[in-house]
């Protein structure tokens, strides 16, 4: 543990990472650090503890911070937890992360599953019966909302628990528009000595909402408290910024010392405050001419943001990329720019192909390419993404992706050679998959030998090349040997399917020999 001596333990972490950037207990520090002051690089430390010591401990602090860090769909922590899942089916708190996971992606069952789990290889764990307590509040069904509520109430006496207990019994209140109930639960943890700052902005929020004229009062004392600690001024500033506050905010964090709003999170709280208001050339003047260390990524990305947002969209390009490089391709700062690509409408392709190439075990960042590239129908984009996939990910050799880049080359009519002989090996090794098949009797055909081609796919069963996928292929063929009856009824099928645009054009041409 780090003793509450931050300076000294990071003075110290980076003076050992200088001499050996892998330095297991030096990355553990800057991580405690980084979760300490709620600061965006903890995702980043995690990781490079993960990968040095990849036990299933680090790994699922990994995915805790990617869950806290990250956007949706949260692909970090989705394929942490994925890969873990074997060593994990036994260790409650991969669980317990499984089940925070699916709650940020509206998978309510899936999540009771995991708490049912947890609590089930932890039966004394009454923190897991809490839980699922606050899963059947958001119950559909009146008996287990009910049942619910009182479990909550009989947890509320529970020393340990009664604390998160009142949060949630607070939280329902307010989700029932019960502002007078809410506001006395809220007194009531309050009193507590164990109360702490998100319990006072939760009481905030309800004075706020019921038009309390003791609010600015309030507000003013919870500011007082959270003066004296950097973590604390960030999270006020940010719950004043996401509740309409942000100009009261960005004045309050103005009169600080200059020295104190030099260091972290400080900057970065006044930047968030500009970007909500949408002050671009604020948010410009404010970040010029400072560096901010781990997280320059970061500050220079919100400019990337700020020129964007000014309609600089060349100055906003070139500090994007800018931002990418600032990354030094880590995974936690790359992961980061992903989620404020995604929330400010740029493009991500930059970030995934720089996670994909650096990280080629991170196989969420290809499946989002990949995906992207299917809907936009770009073929050279598949093409390109298959190839590295081959070279970069040692599980990448499946059958599905040489499948897949035999396919796009042939349809590109670009690495033919490397195509054709991709295409006859996996046929020979998966002679019963149709999907094969129709992989290989293209390229016999574009070989100059469709007959063979046929003779291929006439040996799979009428149902298989009913698939749209399929018959597409096998209608082509039909159609180029001149079997017009035939080749009619399979190009129909094909119409069905989600085609490329090099297949429907495959398909235009086909037809335009029938007549």
């Amino acid at each position: 543990m780090l003793g509450g001596d931050f300076p000294n333990a990071s003075l110290s972490a980076r003076q050992v990472l200088q001499v050996a950037p892998r330095n297991l207990d030096a990355c553990r520090i800057m991580a405690e650090l980084a979760e300490a002051g709620r600061s965006p690089a903890a995702l980043d430390w995690q990781q490079r503890v993960a990968e040095i010591s990849p036990t299933v401990a680090n790994r699922l602090k990994l995915a805790s911070a990617a869950l806290r860090f990250q956007r949706p769909p949260y692909a970090l922590a989705a394929q942490t937890l994925r890969d873990l899942e074997p060593l994990g089916r036994n260790v409650p708190a991969f669980h317990v992360l499984s089940a925070e996971l699916a709650l940020k992606l509206s998978q309510v069952a899936e999540a009771t599953t995991h708490f049912e789990q947890a609590a089930r290889l932890e039966p004394t764990n009454q923190l897991h019966r809490f839980n699922l307590a606050v899963l059947g509040l958001q119950s559909t069904n009146e008996a287990t909302r009910r049942a619910a509520s009182l479990s909550l109430e009989d947890l509320s006496t529970n020393r340990e628990l009664s604390h998160l207990a009142l949060r949630w019994r607070i939280a329902e209140s307010m989700h029932r528009n019960n502002l007078e109930g809410a506001r006395r639960l809220s007194n009531q943890i309050l009193a507590d000595s164990r109360a702490g700052l998100q319990d006072r902005l939760q009481h905030l929020r309800i004075l706020q909402l019921s038009q309390n004229p003791s609010f600015p009062l309030y507000l003013r004392g919870v500011q007082e408290r959270a003066a004296t600690n950097a973590v604390d001024i960030y999270s006020t500033s940010e719950w004043m910024g996401s509740h309409g506050l942000a100009n009261e905010a960005i004045h309050w964090l103005l009169r600080f010392d200059p020295k104190q709003r030099e260091r972290q999170p400080m900057p970065l709280a006044l930047a968030n405050l500009y970007l909500v208001k949408e002050d671009w050339a604020s948010l410009e003047n404010f970040l010029a001419g400072q560096k901010w260390r781990d997280l320059e990524f970061l500050r220079v990305g919100l400019l990337a943001r700020a020129a964007s947002g000014q309609q600089q969209n060349v100055a906003a390009d070139a500090r994007w990329h800018a931002a990418v490089d600032a990354t030094a391709g880590r995974l936690g700062p790359l992961a980061l720019l992903l989620g404020l690509a995604n929330d400010w409408g740029r493009d991500p392709e930059d970030v995934l192909w720089e996670i994909g190439r650096r990280f080629p075990r991170e196989d969420w960042a290809f499946l989002e390419l990949e995906k992207r590239y299917l809907i936009a129908g770009n073929t050279r984009g598949l093409n390109k993404l298959y190839n590295i996939r081959l070279s970069s990910q040692p599980g990448a050799s499946d059958a599905t992706n040489r499948n897949n880049f035999a396919t796009s080359s042939l349809l590109l009519k670009v690495n033919l050679s490397q195509a054709h002989e991709t295409a006859r090996d996996l046929y020979r090794q998966r002679p019963e998959d149709p999907v094969v098949g129709s992989t290989y009797a293209y390229s016999l055909h574009l070989q100059g030998r469709t007959e063979e081609g046929l003779t291929v796919l006439a040996r799979f069963k009428p149902q298989a090349l009913e698939l749209p996928s399929i018959a597409l292929y096998y209608g082509v063929l039909l159609s180029s040997s001149g079997r017009t009856g035939q080749a009619t009824r399979y190009l129909a099928l094909a119409e069905k399917a989600l085609l490329l645009p090099e297949e429907q054009e495959l398909l235009a041409e086909a037809k335009r020999c029938l007549r």
